[in-house]
């Protein structure tokens, strides 16, 4: 039993019996009250009209109308009485003084004695008759027995005020009340001291125990006690402090344990820095306090390059002495109130406090150039080793940490996209709106190709003069079309699919589907020629040239009709591997074309490096050529210099007849869009240009 319970039980042990025997007693000397108040009212009444009776006689017989208002008068002015009237013997009111309450019905009832006439809870009204004595001789004079009854002559009637009878009778119950309070407390009091004597010793190792429990094994109770309790006191010291022995000596190797554990749990075990549950809840913690109004920050995504090199070529050890190093490396550039953590496999997030903008940036390009100029040796070999940086700000605009992590993993993504060994910064609002596009087009495009929804087709080529090669030229494009949601154009679709990893498969199914058409064309004696867009990924991968190899010899087909549609934004950024892939599909025979040529990147240079068979002018130019001289310059002189390389001119967008005349006025090779050739299903355009 607690000591709240026990305390109870003591109090209403004590309390009750004596709070209800005072509360029967002092109801009984109030009810006792109140009806002596009520008692000595109505004989103050009688008392008044047997009074005024009598005297009334004199003033009704002489019919002294005067007399009688001043005896109502005198009887009004005693206290409690509100009104008095004299009746006269028929009926009608021969004196009154004060507020009569009585109706007239209620005084023309004559009481044949003195009583009470009305009574509620406001007034009372009591009611007498005025005898007269008809005898006119002395009692000596008369016979035996001569004597007659007397004559009622009127009546009278006074009405008393309840007001000051209910005041004494509410002073009786609130001194009752207040007798019956202060007994109470008096007893309460009483009760109270009892009961704590006998509890507090109780209560006192309840709360030890209770403390025990909680671990807090220094508790003691102090002996204040007599008797068994003293006993039961001591007892419980002497077994506390036992307990308390044996925990100090488990508590001691417990928290060496939980130091070792908390230190695993929140470091890497390889380099030994923050790992990522660490990271995150530092950076929580961070963006709280910024939003609270606290300094901004900055946080960084490091992707290692070249790591899997190094992995892949010296084997595992080799790859986390490497780890190790780089980790080393970046330290030794940060604050202290920085933190470095590994959150990945190759993958670093910094931690920048009280660091932004320029700041923050020059931070973020001075260890992009120092893990770039660091050379790992490994035995005989020597690695070079870069990292791509993704800069995110922390700000009030950054909610949380899924948020800020994801912004840093574009940027990083974004960073290796444009080149590798480079820096990016993007804001989390810009990476959460692209990333939640991106996560639909990934499922989109990963179902499409499972589920055989890509759909294929045909943008043909028209030539504009006679000199052109008299065949059929097309461009193959893809979209998506999965019969539920509306149609992805190519434009679109081939976007995400680059930032998924997804494109190379694209590709893949855009050569099986091109390869097949010209096997077809070839089988039925037709001459065709293919534009075959390759995405930037595509360019980049070492395996193309082999799959585009392994696709010429299974179908066995003139390599020469296959051309591979470069963009020029690729051929800038990937210049390398751009010209290493056309060298290789030269060797194989195939043929080379530069797309979206003008498009922003434009460069003359570019056909010199790549040295395509046909350069395809961009729509950009093209849609304004009709009002714009300077693009229509601009085709002139690409459509020249592509003449003197022996190139051959593709317009794309030619979708009204204005821009075709125009174009063709310039000696444009060919023309694609809407006013030359509509786009339609690759199979389509196979049975009815080709095949048939």
């Amino acid at each position: 039993m607690t000591e709240i319970n026990l305390r109870r039980r003591l109090l209403l042990l004590s309390l009750l019996p004596s709070a209800l025997l005072a509360v029967v007693l002092v109801a009984y000397f109030v009810f006792s009250g109140m009806r002596a108040l009520e008692g000595e009212l109505r004989e103050r009444g009688m008392a008044v009209v047997r009074y005024l009776a009598p005297v009334s006689e004199y003033g009704l017989i002489a019919g002294h109308l005067e007399n009688l208002q001043g005896l109502a008068q005198t009887t009004v002015q005693q206290p409690g009485v509100k009104a008095a009237v004299v009746v006269g013997r028929s009926g009608h009111i021969l004196a009154v003084s004060g507020r009569v309450s009585l109706s007239s019905e209620q005084l023309k009832r004559m009481p044949g004695e003195p009583g009470i006439i009305a009574d509620n809870e406001q007034w009372i009204a009591f009611g007498a008759p005025v005898l007269r004595n008809l005898a006119e001789s002395d009692d000596l004079f008369d016979p035996a027995g001569a004597k007659t009854a007397p004559e009622v002559i009127g009546h009278v009637f006074v009405e008393f005020d309840k007001g000051e009878f209910q005041e004494r009778q509410h002073t009786l119950v609130r001194r009752g009340i207040i007798i019956i309070a202060i007994g109470l407390l008096l007893m309460a009091v009483v009760a109270l001291a009892i009961a704590d004597g006998i509890t507090r010793p109780v209560t006192r190792l309840v709360h030890a125990v209770r403390s025990m429990g909680l671990g807090h094994f220094d508790t003691r109770v102090k002996n204040f006690s007599f008797g068994e309790f003293r006993e039961l006191e001591q007892g419980f010291n002497d077994m506390a402090a036992r307990i308390s022995e044996v925990h100090q000596t488990m508590q001691e190797r417990i928290e060496g344990a939980t130091a070792q554990l908390a230190f695993q749990a929140r470091h890497d075990a390889l380099t030994g820095l923050v790992n990522r549950r660490e990271f995150e809840a530092r950076l929580e913690r961070t963006i709280a306090a910024i939003q609270a109004g606290g300094e901004e920050g900055s946080l960084l995504f490091v992707d290692l390059d070249r790591f899997k090199v190094v992995n892949d070529t010296c084997g595992h050890s080799a790859g986390d002495e490497l780890l190790r190093q780089i980790s080393r490396l970046l330290q030794g550039r940060l604050r202290d109130e920085d933190t470095l953590a590994r959150i990945g496999g190759d993958e670093f997030g910094i931690l920048l406090s009280n660091c932004i903008g320029s700041r923050a940036l020059q931070v973020a390009e001075d260890l992009c150039t120092l893990t770039g100029a660091y050379r790992f040796i490994w035995q005989d070999k020597i690695f070079s080793i870069g990292a791509s940086i993704g800069l995110t700000p922390l700000n009030r605009q950054v909610r949380d940490v899924a948020e800020a992590l994801a912004a840093g993993d574009a940027a990083c993504y974004l960073a290796k996209e444009k080149g590798r060994n480079r820096v990016h910064v993007q804001l989390a609002t810009q990476a959460q709106n692209r990333r939640q596009a991106d996560r639909s087009w990934h499922d989109r495009i990963v179902g499409a190709l499972a589920d055989h929804h890509l759909v294929c087709d045909a943008l043909p080529m028209r030539p504009f003069r006679a000199g052109a090669e008299d065949d059929h030229f097309v461009e193959i494009c893809v979209r998506l079309d999965d019969h539920v949601t509306p149609t992805i154009p190519s434009s679109m679709l081939l976007e995400a699919a680059e930032r998924y990893d997804l494109a190379t498969a694209i590709d893949r199914h855009l050569l099986e589907t091109a390869m097949a058409a010209l096997s077809r064309a070839d089988a039925h004696g037709r001459r065709m020629r293919c534009l075959l867009p390759l995405s930037a990924t595509s360019v980049r991968h070492s395996q193309t040239i082999e799959l585009l190899s392994t696709a010429l010899s299974s179908h066995s087909i003139p390599a020469a009709s296959l051309y591979l549609l470069i963009s020029e934004e690729c051929a800038v950024q990937h210049a390398t591997e751009a010209v290493e892939l056309c060298t290789a599909a030269r060797a194989l025979g195939c043929r080379i074309a530069l797309g979206d040529f003008g498009g922003g990147f434009a460069s003359f240079g570019h056909l010199r490096n790549i040295s395509p068979d046909c350069v395809k002018i961009s729509h950009s130019l093209t849609r304004n050529i009709d009002g714009n001289r300077s693009a229509r310059a601009l085709i002139r002189a690409i459509k020249e210099i592509a003449d003197d390389l022996g190139m051959e001119s593709i317009a794309d967008g030619v979708d009204d007849l204005a821009t075709f005349n125009v174009l063709q006025e310039l000696g444009i090779t060919y023309a694609q869009g809407r006013a030359a050739a509509p786009g339609e299903p690759f199979e389509d355009w196979i049975e009815g240009a080709v095949i048939r």
